[in-house]
């Protein structure tokens, strides 16, 4: 029933890999759904995962982007949790070594450890 539309499993795959999920693509998802199916979009189908992916990547990106514009000396263990929340969120796990939310923990660790 899904012909050419991406799988739910494909639209996490890509937004984990990087590639942003516009809201225009989540849209025209929704529309080609709703021309298979011959009514809305399906419940837990392509069309709200792909909607679903855009909005945790636009929360984790409006994060990460919060905090890349403070100061470095001012980047706090809160800044470093609410990053690795999104993260964690938007990967569907906890992120690991190398990833966004490590980095600002590691600042936010040296920023704690310069101010005791």
């Amino acid at each position: 029933m899904e012909g050419d539309l991406p799988s739910k499993e494909e639209l996490h795959q890509r937004a984990v890999e990087g590639h942003p999920i516009t809201q225009s693509e989540a849209s025209k998802i929704a529309a080609a759904e709703s021309d298979i199916t011959g009514g809305g979009p399906i419940k837990g189908g392509p069309a709200s995962a792909a909607q679903s992916q855009h909005d945790k990547q636009q929360n984790f990106f409006a994060k990460a982007g919060d905090v890349a514009r403070k100061p470095p000396g001012e980047v706090t263990k809160e800044d470093a949790a609410q990053v690795q929340s999104a993260e964690a969120r938007l990967l569907g796990h906890h992120p690991g070594k190398g990833s966004t939310s490590a980095s600002v923990q590691s600042l936010a660790d040296k920023n704690e450890n310069k101010n005791a």
